[in-house]
């Protein structure tokens, strides 16, 4: 029997994130998504569909 859990798609979503400490992430800009240092500051994070892991991008009011 499988385990079947609802995913909640707003996870999806691009939403607004502190960073206070300096981290390795995946960050993505025009020219595609890499691994980047994250420097203190805000970003707009998101779950990604395929990695399965958070993807970040520079802030923007």
């Amino acid at each position: 029997m499988e385990n079947t859990t609802p995913i909640d798609p707003a996870i999806y979503e691009w939403r607004p994130c502190s960073i206070l400490l300096p981290r390795i992430a995946l960050k993505t800009t025009r020219f595609g998504t890499r691994l980047s240092l994250l420097l203190p500051g805000r970003y707009m994070v998101r779950q990604s569909r395929s990695m399965g892991r958070r993807i970040y991008r520079s802030y923007s009011a």
